[in-house]
Parts: structure tokens; sequence; C-alpha cells
């Protein structure tokens, strides 16, 4: 298995999105079958065993993650006032809530199968819970790089998975970027899905269980949309079918992306807003997405319409579909409905259109939205350096000298007093920290090779 750009077709051994040399989509390049073969015998997606990367099958960490219910709802048809077939592809049932998991059976089967040691990985949410779950039973550590507008519920499912959590940037672009350099320059295995090819393998199962179940391409596929990544898997999928000469006719796609960031139906429409709302909808909060180029071209092939839909119409249709067809989402898949009621509105969707809506991600990851929020302080300390010693570090030049309890309300209380005690410890065996005793208190601080350390990092 390697992995190859489709613009220059350089050959790379480690999993990169795009290739280096000239800025190409780069995607997983294996022998493909020459049809779509069913293997029931092996644990979820990887029923598709002979379509996805040949990763022993020894190495495979599965949740029982895909095939997930495709189901009829009439209800919310009715209420739309929508005269044609609702489907449903209800993701809520993946093992940790979200179609992810889809994700991170791939990435992390690779990851163990490479010997990684350690994950990195960039998220608002879904995808660290679900790196975080399979790096879990794969026995792999795993540090998932939030912004600040990641979802609280989220954040407890890694912590629960044993995640280390580190803070970093306002939307998740600017989380990905220092996933990138953590990657680059601590030599963590890259498990962010939209710098790794390996999450459009997993993704692009999607598509082949809709053709499972309803042996045909639905006339609509509504997908809600942050970096495009489902989007661009997705239509991949449907790719393969058609060149493995299953389905002769392509879908069309209703794109539902964020007022606040739409990038993606701001090229299809040609036009952008002039004056976009500051609440990002969590999951399409992404701005500038890395596959954006990659993503346009491939949608050129295909007819696709777009709709935008704010905050609070995202959170209006959280209560719409569960009231409806007892369905609880968050607001990003909650959003897809929405925007699915806007375009049948607008006739962009045509009466008597067969359509599949996208449900991405349960509700129960997002609960805290509809209650005050606890600090998350406590919980996620600021990423401003490379790791732990490197947060002591620039504590004990901006404060020191500190005791080392006064080291750990700084950090947070994601770690325990003992291990704050332990770094510092082993800091002072390297020579960039020291200590002095005063009275029945230690207190620590920067020696001048920690110092000169210290300012290095901070370049970095």
């Amino acid at each position: 298995m390697r992995f190859r750009c489709q613009n220059c077709n350089s050959i790379y051994d480690e999993p990169r999105m795009l290739c280096p040399k000239c800025g190409g989509l780069i995607l997983t390049y294996y022998p493909k079958p020459k049809a779509l073969n069913i293997c029931n015998e092996y644990e979820g997606v990887w029923k598709y065993r002979d379509n996805l990367p040949p990763i022993p099958i020894n190495y495979v960490i599965s949740l029982y993650e895909g095939n997930t219910p495709l189901f009829k709802i009439k209800n919310f048809t009715k209420k739309i006032k929508y005269r044609g077939k609702i489907y449903v592809k209800d993701e809520t049932r993946n093992p940790t809530g979200s179609f992810r998991d889809r994700v991170a059976t791939v990435i992390v089967s690779h990851a163990l199968y490479v010997d990684a040691k350690k994950l990195v990985c960039a998220t608002d949410g879904n995808t660290g819970a679900s790196i975080a779950a399979y790096a879990a039973k794969a026995g792999i550590e795993c540090s998932a790089i939030v912004p600040k507008n990641a979802d609280y519920g989220k954040i407890l499912q890694m912590l629960a998975y044993g995640a280390e959590i580190l803070e970093y940037g306002e939307i998740i672009d600017e989380a990905v970027l220092k996933a990138l350099e953590v990657a680059l320059t601590e030599k963590y295995y890259q498990a962010t899905a939209e710098l790794n090819p390996l999450s459009i393998e997993g993704l692009k199962t999607i598509a082949y269980e809709i053709y499972e179940v309803l042996g045909k391409v639905p006339d609509w596929l509504v997908i809600p949309t942050g970096s495009g990544l489902t989007l661009l898997s997705t239509i991949l999928g449907f790719k393969e079918l058609h060149s493995l000469s299953l389905v002769s006719k392509k879908p069309k796609f209703l794109i539902v992306q964020s007022l606040a960031c739409s990038p993606i139906v701001d090229f299809i429409e040609g036009s952008k807003v002039e004056r976009r709302p500051r609440k990002h909808i969590p999951g399409l909060d992404v701005c500038k997405p890395m596959i954006y180029t990659h993503i346009v071209n491939l949608i050129k092939e295909y007819e696709c319409r777009g709709v935008r839909i704010n905050y609070v119409e995202a959170l209006n249709y959280v209560d719409v579909v569960a009231k409806l067809e007892g369905l609880f989402l968050e607001p990003a898949a909650a959003a897809a409905f929405a925007g699915l009621a806007k375009a049948v509105k607008e006739a962009i969707i045509e009466p008597g259109d067969e359509v599949v809506v996208l449900a991405s991600a349960t509700g129960l990851k997002a609960s805290m939205l509809y209650a005050k929020e606890p600090s998350r302080k406590k919980y996620i300390p600021k990423l401003t350096g490379l790791n732990t010693k490197a947060l002591i570090l620039e504590i004990l030049k901006a404060k020191g000298p500190i005791h080392g309890y006064a080291i750990w309300k700084e950090l947070g209380l994601m770690l325990s007093v003992q291990a704050v005690y332990q770094h510092l410890e082993e800091l002072r065996r390297k020579g960039l920290v020291k200590v002095k005793v005063v009275g029945r208190k230690k207190l620590y601080s920067l020696t001048d090779k920690g110092l000169q350390f210290s300012e290095i990092l901070g370049k970095i």
C-alpha cells in the first residue's frame, strides 16, 4: 500500500493529503478489485475488505462501525410538504455516535500496522472522539488538538477514552495547522482526518452502503459540509461504483454549510455573503478547507446545489427532527434537514425525487448546548508549546520562581499534582530547572539553559 498524487503521480510511503511537490490530491494506492465484494465474516466496514486498503486482518481495529440503517421518514416529509421519498442514513448508530468512526477504524488500523506509538489529531469533536476510542482499543497514545468552539460533550468523550486534550485556535482551521506542526516536530502519526487520505477510504463506504440497501443511486444526497472531506469521499465512493459498472447515473448533491462559513456554497453560487453572523455551527466551521481546490474540481462533474443555514436554524431543526422522527441530532447534522427544507421550499429539489439525508452524529455529543456549559479551564490547557514539559517551562519563564502546586493550577486539572512534580524532576535532571527550598516549600525556576531552551520553543 502506497499513497499516490493524482496530479504528478509521485508515490509516498506515509499518508499525507496534499502533494508537497505540486499540491495535488493524494489518494491511497493499492490494487482495486473488479467487483464490490462483501465479506460478512469481517467486522464493521471491513466487510468491504477487498475494496479497502490491504491492512492485515490481525491489525484491524474495529468497533463494528458502519452498517448503519437507511430508512424512510414520513413525518418530516409531510412537515416540509415534500411529495417524494426521503431516507435518512443514520450515522448516529456508530460506536461513538458519529460517521467519523468510519475514518478512525482505517486510520488507527494503519497506525497499528506501521507500529505508531502516538497519534495526534486536530478535531472540533467527532474525529477526536472516534480516534481516541479506536486508539484506546489499539493501545496507542492519542493527543487531540481542539479549538475553543469544540463541543464540550465530545471533549468528555475524548477524556473518557484516555486522550490528552490540548486547546489551540478559535476554529478548526487553526487546530489543523497546529496538528500538522506537531506531527512534523514530535514524530506523531498524523490522524487528522483532513490530513490523512485513509479517511477517504473509510468515508467512501457510506456510498457503498447506500447502494447496497437501495440497489441504485438516489436522486439527491444531502450532506452537511465543513471541510468537504465527507462530500469528496462520498463522490469518490460513487465514482468507484460507477467504475465497477454497478451504477450508471450520478447522484445530485445538496451541500449544506454554515452561513458563518460557506466556501464551497460560495463557489457553487458564484457569490459570497456580505455580512456573516459570528456564531458558527460546530462541525461546519471550516473557512479555508485544505482540500478546497480538489473539492471544487470534483463537484464540477456533478450537479451540486448549495444552501446556507445559520446557527439558530440548526438548533431549531434539532428540535424539529427529534419531535417528528425520534432522532436526536447534533446541530451540524440537523443543519442537513434545515437545508433540505429550504431546498424544497425554493424548488431546488423537485417533487418526486428520491432523497437521502446524511444524519452525521447524535445530539448526545452536543447536549451541553442546551444547558449552561461548565468551565472548561480545568479540563483543557492552552496549547502554547509542544508538550507538557514545554508548558511548564513557559510557566516558569513567566512566573518563576514558583512552587509545584501553583504550576499545577496554571496547567489545569488534566494532570495530577504528582505528575507535575515528576515532570519538574525530569527537567531538573536535564539541567533546565533549578530548585530552591524556602521554608517548607520548594520553589522552581529556569536555569540559563532552561531559559534558552524555552526561548527556542517559543520561536517554534
